[in-house]
């Protein structure tokens, strides 16, 4: 997830099919993020199966809405050139991010099965779909639309029309309040898989997939009756779309958990998945990172005129049409500085 980010962010060109779904469609870029998700989730099962520190949870809560801010002044500051309250945005990916954090460790204080977690995902996605698909059934032809949905009206109440995602002229917000309803639907599948993973269980690998197989099944379950009601989109983040993209997730933690858990040579294995341990390691700091250094590189120009990015690429490839060893050298980068902390043990971690 983290190469295609990287390799997304690098190719600034921005062909077609980089570009992310106007509405309700799915387009490969619009799958990084909730794959994100459905991972972290996963990854907060493994974290809190036991217990959930309080403390240590509400920092890295409050450490991320602060960073999801600077994050947002940055961006504010190298496109516009200057700070400003009226057009400053509240919500963000790291502050959707917190909120999910939040909400799946307080919910750990209860659930720590995978059935539990399981029953909580289809819940949390069969009330989603239902709350959308009321809200279209009151509107113009009974559809979502751009001009029609719910995070049209609860999300500039919540934060103010000139605080949240512009670039949908206002009309909905693919970070903010309603859409993080779907995300809590994609981290709450990724929680599942995780207690169903977790080697403290003692189950047999045999049984570990079986479980794991099965859990797929009820997402695609769900995934196909909720798409009956409300399309499958990230822009509002929708149940058939946040379960379809964990159901994926889930069948290739299922083939690499066969892979990678049973190997005979740990070491052999070890090192050949070295530079990708590295990457997930150090994941916030490079998914935005990245997301930083092309903003940046963009926004700035050198003394002849032309943008940084455009010079480096043209440094690399020769040509502006010829992105993709500029891409790779990008992954390449990343991956280096990822494996340098990881040997150094130095990880950036809310």
């Amino acid at each position: 997830m983290l190469v295609c980010s990287v390799a997304v962010n690098a190719w600034f060109t921005t062909p077609e099919w980089a570009r992310h779904a106007v509405w309700d469609t799915v387009k490969p870029i619009d799958l990084i993020f909730p794959v994100f998700v459905t991972l972290s989730g996963c990854g907060l099962g493994f974290a809190y199966g036991r217990r959930v520190p309080v403390k240590p949870t509400v920092r890295r809560f409050v450490v991320l809405l602060l960073a999801g801010f600077l994050y947002n002044a940055y961006i504010q500051w190298t496109i516009t050139g200057a700070l400003s309250w009226d057009s400053f945005r509240l919500t963000g990916v790291l502050q959707l991010y917190a909120f999910v954090v939040l909400v799946i460790a307080s919910l750990h204080l209860l659930a720590k099965e995978w059935w539990v977690w399981l029953g909580i995902t289809l819940i949390l996605g069969a009330a989603y779909a239902l709350g959308l698909h009321l809200y279209a059934s009151a509107g113009p032809g009974g559809l979502l639309t751009p001009e029609c949905n719910p995070s049209g009206l609860v999300d500039p109440l919540v934060f103010g029309a000139d605080h949240i995602y512009a670039a949908g002229v206002l009309g909905h917000d693919p970070e903010g309040l309603v859409a993080s309803f779907g995300a809590l639907v994609s981290a709450a599948a990724g929680a599942t898989m995780g207690h169903a993973m977790s080697p403290r269980s003692g189950r047999s690998m045999l049984r570990t997939t079986l479980i794991l197989l099965g859990v797929v099944a009820c997402f695609v379950a769900l995934a196909q009756v909720t798409a009956d009601f409300v399309p499958p989109m990230k822009r509002l983040w929708t149940p058939p779309f946040a379960l379809g993209t964990a159901a994926g997730v889930g069948l290739v933690l299922t083939a690499l958990h066969l892979t990678l858990d049973r190997t005979a040579s740990p070491r052999v294995m070890a090192a050949a998945t070295y530079p990708l341990v590295a990457l997930g390691r150090n994941s916030l700091l490079v998914y935005f990172g990245s997301h930083a250094a092309m903003l940046t590189l963009t926004h700035t120009y050198a003394p002849s005129g032309e943008t940084w990015a455009v010079l480096l690429a043209r440094g690399v490839t020769a040509s502006e049409d010829r992105m993709w060893p500029f891409v790779v050298a990008a992954v390449l980068a990343w991956t280096v500085l990822a494996s340098i902390l990881h040997w150094r043990r130095i990880y950036l971690r809310p």
